[in-house]
């Protein structure tokens, strides 16, 4: 057996697992708790998946480029490669879309310091960082406040935040 015929069999060995690890993870629930930060490591590289991404871009590579010079050889090596860091982008991408709901309660905003966005005859809006997020929220204080005035949470009454000069 020559070395073009081990990578083709290489090729549909690894596109089977492939496609059963691709089907299992429909009908399979692994739940993994998995922490990404926003550095690459090496352990984003080296995994089951990741090995078998690599063999996957190595293996179909050699067969349509072939293998049988050092400079195709090292072709299929760098796709093989490329799968891996692509697999490791694309991972960290979705894992970067998972929203941690923080409810917070609106008394634990009491000290914290804003700006009032728009006021009239006592009532406005403030943009202040509330569940993780810049949120606008309501204010009451006294009529002589305006927009633009810096303002102190004092209180939280009945959905409004009490507010008075800082």
């Amino acid at each position: 057996m020559d070395l073009e015929q081990v990578v083709f069999y290489l090729a549909i060995a690894t596109s089977t697992l492939f496609v059963v690890q691709f089907i299992m993870s429909f009908f399979v629930d692994f739940d993994a708790d998995v922490d990404f930060d926003t550095s690459m490591d090496v352990s984003d590289f080296i995994s089951f998946k990741g090995g078998l991404h690599f063999l996957l871009g190595f293996s179909w590579m050699g067969v349509l480029n072939g293998v049988g010079s050092v400079k195709e050889v090292l072709i299929a090596v760098a796709v093989g490669i490329a799968f891996v860091v692509i697999l490791a982008f694309v991972y960290k991408k979705v894992y970067s879309l998972a929203e941690e709901k923080t409810f917070q309660d609106p008394h634990d905003l009491v000290g914290t310091e804003c700006e009032l966005i728009t006021y009239y005859n006592g009532t406005g809006t403030v943009s202040i960082n509330f569940d993780g997020r810049r949120s606008q929220m309501n204010v009451k204080g006294t009529p002589t406040m305006k927009k633009g005035d810096l303002v102190k949470v004092v209180d939280y009454k009945e959905g409004f935040l009490i507010v008075e000069n800082k």
